[in-house]
């Protein structure tokens, strides 16, 4: 009888602490209908300056995520079945850059119109189940905003925190000169690729200065002596830095090569499944400013001037019996993976990065699960090989620089 007793009695604690719980949040967010039942949140990331989440749904009207802080912030979805996300792109989806300081709860919300024309709201809080309970994203430095995605303990949905930032060393970009040191890249008609991507690096990096962003380059001219290269992974590595000065984007500058010296004109790579609203406008803008044309190439081409590659599965199988050979353990490469790392490794689990700590003598990438990635564009800028692109290089480098400023301006603005 007493265990009973005892029983009831922890049985009666719990309920009066859900209802206190319950109550406690009610005074928090007032006269919003909140509905006992859930959404599971199973995907949460951040791809340059937007945020994509994807989970279960319920069955309504008018449905949308709502951002409530006494008043709301309305986001449509997408709905496929009985499921959702922001957006069909990785860099689509709630844009992170004018979302105003303070405290937000994330609800779905449906509504409902009864025949007197009476509009009726419910509202499902959001359980996040992913392996990231807190997310943390720096806006540009025009906004200078830090936000905060969690759930709290006290409140049983998700919530958005949006304050200043007062943190040290986040920047806006970051610029990568492809190469550098004892790897020259292409060599060409008597120049180094190392050399014109750190010249044109260093133009770039001078004019996005000047529109008043925070710039890093991955590295200095003349940083590196002939016998050094600039490690990719590892703590300050090439697809690390932008990790740790928490940019939004990556511009990898680069020329390139080929043995049929007619092949020619501007390819821009891009990661798979993205909004190419960037990519088009920095095509248009180059092509434009700096008189050069489309690449010839057409193996993994998207449209003019822009491609997008990830692995097949020949080159997955290839790349495991490779490393099988060398005594490694092979990389969890997918067909999702992007094939340069530039763009692969800088986006973490949305562009499919791998490079992990599995094999001891290659440096890892320690954000290689991170659901905050760069949104990375690879500007290949005509062919060293091909006489009329090398020329018109040479003679127009600030106009090159000039083009993709222009592309990347609007994003700061």
């Amino acid at each position: 009888m007493k265990k009973f007793l005892l029983v009831i009695l922890v049985l009666l604690l719990g309920f009066g602490g859900y209802l206190l719980y319950t109550n406690k949040f009610k005074e928090k967010v007032p006269k919003l209908e909140i509905q006992e039942e859930t959404i599971n949140i199973d995907e949460l990331y951040i791809y340059g300056t937007h945020l994509n989440l994807h989970g279960n749904t319920v069955h309504g009207d008018g449905l949308q995520l709502v951002l409530y802080n006494g008043e709301f912030k309305e986001i449509s979805i997408n709905i496929n079945d009985d499921e959702f996300n922001l957006s069909d792109k990785v860099n689509d989806g709630l844009y992170l850059e004018d979302i105003a300081r303070g405290d937000y709860y994330l609800f779905l919300r449906t509504k409902e119109t009864s025949d007197d024309d009476k509009v009726n709201y419910k509202y499902y809080a959001l359980k996040n189940n992913t392996d990231y309970k807190e997310t943390t994203y720096y806006t540009f430095s025009s906004t200078n905003n830090k936000i905060i995605i969690n759930s709290e303990e006290s409140y049983p949905t998700m919530m958005m925190h949006v304050k200043e930032n007062t943190d040290d060393n986040v920047y806006d970009i970051v610029i990568d000169p492809g190469h550098g040191g004892i790897d020259s890249g292409a060599n060409k008609n008597g120049y180094y690729e190392s050399e014109l991507t750190m010249e044109l690096a260093d133009l770039l990096y001078e004019k996005l200065k000047e529109t008043g962003m925070k710039v890093k380059l991955t590295r200095e001219d003349g940083e590196l002596t002939k016998n050094e290269k600039l490690p990719e992974y590892g703590v300050h590595g090439r697809a690390v830095i932008p990790y740790e000065v928490k940019a939004k984007y990556v511009f990898a500058i680069h020329f390139n090569s080929n043995s049929y010296s007619s092949v020619n004109g501007l390819e821009v790579y891009t990661a798979d499944n993205i909004n190419y609203d960037l990519a088009k406008n920095l095509v248009k803008n180059i092509t434009e400013t700096a008189d050069i044309g489309y690449s010839s190439n057409k193996i993994s081409k998207v449209m003019n001037g822009i491609y997008t590659r990830t692995f097949t599965e020949s080159e997955i199988e290839s790349s495991s019996k490779e490393n099988e050979e060398k005594g490694r353990v092979p990389y969890d490469i997918t067909t999702k993976s992007n094939y340069y790392y530039i763009i692969r490794e800088t986006g973490g689990i949305i562009t499919g990065a791998y490079v992990d700590n599995r094999n001891e003598e290659i440096k890892a990438n320690p954000y290689v699960k991170s659901n905050i990635g760069s949104e990375t564009y690879l500007l290949e800028l005509g062919y060293i090989s091909n006489k009329s692109d090398l020329d018109n290089l040479i003679n127009n480098m600030d106009k090159y620089a000039e083009g993709i400023v222009k592309s990347i301006t609007p994003l700061y603005k």
